[in-house]
């Protein structure tokens, strides 16, 4: 867990802005878990291998499986459970949930496959307010992105003025400013014109490019501001 969102006294524990859940789940054989959230949500899946089927509000969703991505809307109050259906092998599973607009999707839901090819080298956009180049569509100010980085290669992503960032290691290392973040670690960055990375070694990285309150608070302030969450 990168957040807590039941720790709203803590605003390093309370999420980023719009994004209130960040959650890794490695789930062996036959395991599951569970996510319950107070209130509507918008969650994003990803199966990173493995493959996971729901149980409650989201099971008429065929199963998900490795490179596949999934968005729907909460229940509030209902608890939303995955289970790892594979036999043998373990499930690596990543939810991100955030506050939503007033127009968001249905409690079914969509996915769509993103494959290795796909998101090599390049930023991909996941999902975005409108769908835009065939990503899911999440009707909110949250574009996330996905890649796959060789060792030694540089990216940058733009950040319009206003906008926030959270920038995730999935697995790999990365060197960002003064700071090297390795698998599991994140950083969350305001009041910056880019994010600018380089590899250390092979690495995927998720990425969330944030609108809504958390950047126009931030940008107020007179100084930049950069959040690091390492495990």
């Amino acid at each position: 867990m990168t957040f807590d969102w039941e720790n709203e006294s803590d605003p390093l524990q309370n999420g980023f802005g719009v994004l209130k859940i960040l959650n890794e789940e490695i789930l062996s054989p036959g395991s599951g878990f569970i996510l319950h959230t107070p209130k509507d949500m918008v969650v994003v899946t990803y199966v990173t291998e493995g493959m996971i089927v729901y149980k409650g509000p989201f099971e008429k969703m065929k199963p998900l499986v490795a490179k596949e991505f999934h968005s729907a809307k909460t229940i509030p109050e209902s608890e939303q459970s995955a289970v790892n259906i594979s036999p043998t092998g373990e499930t690596h599973v990543f939810q991100s949930g955030f506050t939503p607009s007033d127009a968001i999707s249905s409690p079914g839901g969509i996915k769509k496959l993103f494959t290795y090819a796909e998101r090599n080298g390049i930023l991909r956009l996941i999902a975005s307010s409108d769908g835009k180049e065939n990503s899911l569509a999440l009707r909110q100010d949250i574009q996330i992105y996905s890649t796959f980085v060789h060792k030694g290669n540089h990216m940058i992503h733009e950040l319009s003025p206003g906008r926030s960032a959270w920038l995730h290691v999935v697995k790999g290392r990365i060197q960002m400013e003064e700071f090297q973040l390795t698998t599991g670690d994140g950083a969350g960055l305001s009041l910056e014109m880019a994010v600018s990375f380089t590899a250390l070694e092979p690495t995927e990285i998720l990425l969330f490019d944030l609108g809504g309150p958390v950047a126009q608070e931030i940008k107020l302030k007179p100084q930049k501001e950069v959040m690091i969450s390492a495990v």
